[in-house]
């Protein structure tokens, strides 16, 4: 054979040797396990908890339309990627999102691995990534989805943070003691295109966010909540949007807050724009109400009484430090439809609200469905500031002008004695008010102070919420207090 043919034969076949390899290698480090499948008759998996121990990182399981009568935990970082979602398999065997009303957690006698009561639907413990979709969380002993760093507060120093990028997608959540939808201690992450009803707490939180430096934001959008304590509540939640989303008939609608009981105090840089914010008028005090407050309100303060939460209210800004609230339709809240409070007896004064802004919310449905007053400003803090607001009644004082009290933005830094004082009691005439009703008692007699009227039928803007019934009716428990 001529020498130079062998040559090029040898190169051809070495080219061919260094090339093959690593091509099968990478085809075998790109391979993906195959979907885990659970179903209640003819699957490997019977339970969602036997597939998530056999799961891997980055892996998917399949939970076919049933009930699954289970708390499931998903524990540590060997499960992070990990996605739980509703399915359903077609003929040809592929499968397809299922509806979230046929893939169901049922919290009623729910046992967790260790067969103690189960809590929550579906635990992530210092998990990145999870993610949850197409199916229903309910009855549990405290929340539906519930992901969250379990050494939040404790990692501050160092800045490590166990708990990033969840998903929650197409869920419902309902009748679950505390929350629906829960992420506690999480950098960044998303809930999106989901429903929460009957929380004795709230339907979607976001608490103890991370102080971070180069912060991870969170998006709330396409939600529905109703019938719940709080529609959204987020105790010094940060770095977060909320939009395009409903919040009606809950006791109030959307209550981001500073509080002592968790970590990473205040609640700070958020934004609340495009939602539809109305008819927070659930008096869940009452004995009919099918929901009960899970907590015995805020704490008592000697001399003053038990404080609860507000009801009647769509927007409750409770010790925020540079809150946005732009663009949202607020309306037939038979208190106030939003409302601007500092906590005094928060330790270290961390709870005052300072530089928060209402711009350009449409308030009283062009005058078709007021609220009772548009605006509340304890008056404590500096800097927050009204503009743009189409219709802008406000809860006056005598002590104080509304000019100062509610200014244009951008309002001045300096504390004004007649108007925002700096301090976390504001105007004294202003307090005395606010103290007088959330310290009502009973407390079901809050109702005793709202401004009623009939609210005419509303039909959801297309693409705000999740997929509910497109007319909405008020929600009244009867009978109402004794006044």
């Amino acid at each position: 054979m001529n020498r130079r043919l062998v040559v090029r034969l040898a190169a051809a076949l070495l080219a061919v040797a260094l090339f093959a390899v690593p091509t099968q290698a990478m085809a075998k480090g790109k391979k993906k396990d195959k979907a885990l499948v659970v179903c209640k008759h003819g699957c490997k998996y019977k339970t969602i908890q036997k597939a998530v121990d056999k799961a891997k990182k980055n892996s998917t399981i399949n939970v076919l339309p049933g009930k699954y009568v289970e708390g499931v935990v998903v524990s540590g970082h060997k499960y992070d990627g990990l996605t739980i979602q509703g399915m359903k398999q077609k003929k040809n065997g592929k499968f397809k999102a299922s509806k979230p009303n046929k893939v169901v957690l049922e919290g009623k006698n729910a046992k967790t691995p260790d067969g103690s009561t189960a809590n929550n639907g579906i635990e992530g413990a210092n998990v990145n990534g999870l993610t949850v979709k197409n199916l229903w969380a309910r009855n549990y002993g405290a929340n539906g989805i519930f992901v969250h760093d379990e050494d939040a507060g404790a990692d501050s120093d160092n800045g490590k943070i166990d708990c990033n990028d969840y998903l929650f997608k197409n869920t419902i959540a309902s009748f679950n003691r505390a929350y629906g939808l829960f992420a506690f201690g999480c950098a960044g992450g998303r809930m999106t295109k989901s429903t929460g009803y009957g929380q004795g707490d709230s339907a979607f939180y976001v608490g103890a966010t991370p102080t971070q430096s180069k912060p991870k934001p969170t998006r709330l959008d396409h939600l529905d909540g109703h019938e719940n304590v709080l529609g959204y509540s987020g105790t010094n939640s940060k770095y977060i949007t909320i939009e395009e989303s409903n919040f009606y008939n809950n006791g109030a609608g959307v209550v981001p807050n500073t509080l002592d009981s968790e970590p990473f105090e205040p609640s700070s840089d958020g934004v609340i724009k495009n939602n539809d914010i109305f008819w927070n008028n659930f008096n869940y005090f009452l004995p009919n109400s099918r929901v009960k407050t899970v907590s015995d309100g805020l704490g008592t303060v000697e001399g003053i009484g038990t404080i609860q939460y507000p009801t009647g209210v769509g927007v409750v800004l409770l010790g925020t430090t540079g809150w946005t609230v732009a663009n949202n339709n607020i309306f037939g809240n038979e208190k106030w439809g939003s409302a601007i409070v500092s906590d005094p007896f928060n330790e270290g004064n961390n709870a005052i609200t300072n530089n928060n802004q209402f711009l350009s919310n449409q308030n009283g449905k062009g005058g078709a469905d007021t609220n009772a007053v548009d605006f509340f400003n304890q008056g404590g803090g500096v800097g927050n500031c009204f503009s743009g607001n189409q219709s802008s009644t406000v809860d006056p004082s005598p002590s104080a002008p509304n000019l100062l009290l509610y200014p244009e933005c951008p309002a001045t830094q300096i504390p004004n004695p007649a108007g925002q004082t700096g301090d976390s009691f504001g105007n004294g005439d202003q307090f005395v008010d606010l103290a007088g009703y959330v310290t009502t008692a009973p407390p079901e007699n809050q109702e005793c102070s709202w401004t009623k009227h009939d609210h005419p039928a509303f039909d959801s803007p297309s693409g705000r919420g999740a997929k509910i019934k497109t007319t909405i009716e008020p929600l009244n428990v009867t009978p109402g207090p004794t006044c």
